[in-house]
């Protein structure tokens, strides 16, 4: 059947680089029991050439082997990234001797030059059966496996790739220490099946205890003591430690946590499935030497059965692990809430210390105001008093100087001057100016400075302000005129009274003329009824 991805693949010169390392097993079976192991490294230019070499010493010892094991295993490979394929270690005419002179099936090479995890059976056209298994893609235990095998020749042929330098040699030393099993046609895919999974499983157990550390440190792992005084220590030194507590590690574990649960569920699921296609393998295809060894075949067996309750059992602790993991998450979402809560009460409970501090320098100012004010008040006590004895003491001196004879100069007695008078009406008259005009002027300071400090509207805020600057020159013009004469500009000898500027003039005009305030509103609309309302 035409494979058009195998044949697109097969066309990629990038799918393949030709790399030294590649390493050749052969392990023969005789007829007295005994066992020969062979293993050398080959380079890829060899490896044709010792496929045909191995083909016909295998034909000649096939009379006299009982069983018998070829492998070749791919250069080692240095996984940096778990999404990453990396080409074959093969050319493409050696990839397609192995694969035709070993009858495995096209679609090998879209498995070896894929990412997913599959485990299938497939039988060749001239008879022998075999299967395809690949891992998930990971860093570790990334193989992929082609095994043939034939019953007639009881020899077992099988193209491994993919993996790391350390996982080949604990391969080879599985098989060298096991070569007396070399007659069960699934020995290497249970050895590579039984290393993947009992990885994943310590990697699952010390991400338990990576969970645990997580537990301790966000103060959720257990709190139920029944001593009182020991519980509220263990509390105290949970609180100490979530004041402390760096959420952005705690949220990168907690992601890889969840990421290497995930992966090792899946790994787990597919295992199961690949130990399953082991074990119809072995029930569907007759083992050379299961009836002269039993016990070897049991042992074989009794290894399914660990790695099948293995699988389960890390599955129930998977399962366990990421409800944990959930409930963290879940946890470390609630911490960093109320850590932003208390953030955000201490920012409130600071911006209210600041609004009270500025209170108290807000009562602190008016204070300083009264006190001002209070020495203002003096001031003008004192004010008020040179003022009154000011044109006396002036009058006086004026009097008293040289410039002026009241007394005859024959007078001898001390009389009081009948100019005296003139004394007291200059003083009192002066006074009174004095007075007057300090009064005034006082009072519009005043004015000026409550109509700039309180809150008016902005038209009439505008229109108080700028009533200020022209008040003498606006008041004499609007004494000159009657009010019906002010409610308009001049035009022909009559006013316009619809006019804007008109109608805030003469609100200006009446403000200061009245000396009060009035609302701009309330002042148009007297303006309009011709002032009935003033």
């Amino acid at each position: 059947m035409f494979d058009f991805y195998y044949s697109q693949l097969l066309s990629d010169p990038t799918k393949f680089q030709p790399r030294d390392g590649n390493r050749y097993i052969e392990l023969v079976e005789h007829p007295d029991g005994s066992v020969t192991y062979t293993e050398r490294d080959v380079d890829e230019h060899q490896i044709v050439s010792l496929l045909q070499d191995s083909a016909g010493s295998h034909t000649s010892q096939q009379a006299e082997a009982r069983s018998s094991l070829r492998l070749i295993i791919g250069s080692p490979e240095e996984h940096e990234s778990d999404a990453k394929i990396l080409p074959l270690p093969f050319s493409k005419n050696t990839f397609e001797a192995i694969r035709t002179q070993w009858n495995m099936p096209a679609e090998l090479l879209r498995m070896m030059l894929s990412s997913l995890p599959l485990s299938v059976p497939f039988k060749s056209t001239t008879g022998p059966a075999g299967v395809l298994m690949r891992g998930a893609r990971s860093r570790d235990w990334n193989f992929c496996i082609a095994l043939t095998y034939d019953p007639e020749s009881r020899s077992t042929l099988g193209l491994i790739n993919g993996m790391q330098e350390r996982e080949v040699q604990k391969l080879v030393t599985c098989l060298q220490q096991s070569k007396q099993l070399i007659g069960d046609p699934m020995l290497v895919p249970l050895f590579l099946l039984e290393l993947r999974v009992h990885f994943f499983a310590v990697l699952l157990e010390n991400r338990a205890a990576g969970i645990e550390d997580i537990e301790y440190e966000t103060g959720m792992r257990h709190g139920f003591s029944q001593d009182p005084q020991r519980q509220r220590r263990l509390d105290r030194d949970v609180q100490n430690r979530l004041r402390t507590l760096d959420f952005h590690s705690i949220t990168r574990k907690l992601t890889g946590v969840t990421g290497t649960l995930s992966f090792c569920d899946m790994a787990f699921e597919t295992s199961q499935k690949a130990l399953d296609l082991i074990k119809a393998m072995r029930a569907t295809v007759e083992a050379p030497g299961s009836e002269q060894d039993p016990q070897f075949m049991d042992t074989v067996q009794g290894r399914i059965d660990y790695l099948e309750q293995l699988i389960a059992g890390a599955n129930a602790l998977s399962g366990v692990l990421d409800a944990r993991t959930k409930a963290q998450v879940q946890t470390v979402y609630s911490l960093i809430g109320q850590r932003d809560n208390s953030i955000t009460m201490n920012i409130a409970t600071t911006s209210l210390q600041h609004n009270q501090a500025m209170n108290k320098i807000a009562e602190d100012s008016k204070q300083i105001a009264k006190l001002t004010r209070r020495d203002s008040a003096d001031m003008r006590i004192i004010a008020w008093v040179t003022l009154v004895f000011l044109p006396g003491t002036f009058i006086a001196t004026c009097f008293g100087s040289n410039l002026f004879q009241f007394i005859p100069s024959t007078s001898t007695d001390t009389v009081v001057s009948k100019w005296i008078w003139l004394y007291a009406v200059l003083t009192t008259t002066i006074t009174a100016v004095v007075l007057i005009g300090w009064w005034q002027f006082s009072r519009r300071q005043w004015q000026r400075k409550m109509l700039l400090t309180e809150y008016h509207p902005p038209r009439r805020y505008q229109i108080l302000r700028n009533a200020d600057r022209s008040a003498q020159r606006l008041r004499r013009s609007f004494l000159s005129k009657a009010h019906p004469s002010v409610l308009g500009h001049r035009e022909k000898g009559r006013f316009r009274r619809d006019r804007p500027s008109t109608m805030v003039l003469s609100l200006v005009l009446y403000s200061h003329l009245h000396d009060e305030t009035i609302d701009v509103a309330e002042g148009f609309a007297a303006i309009k009824s011709g002032f009935q309302t003033a």
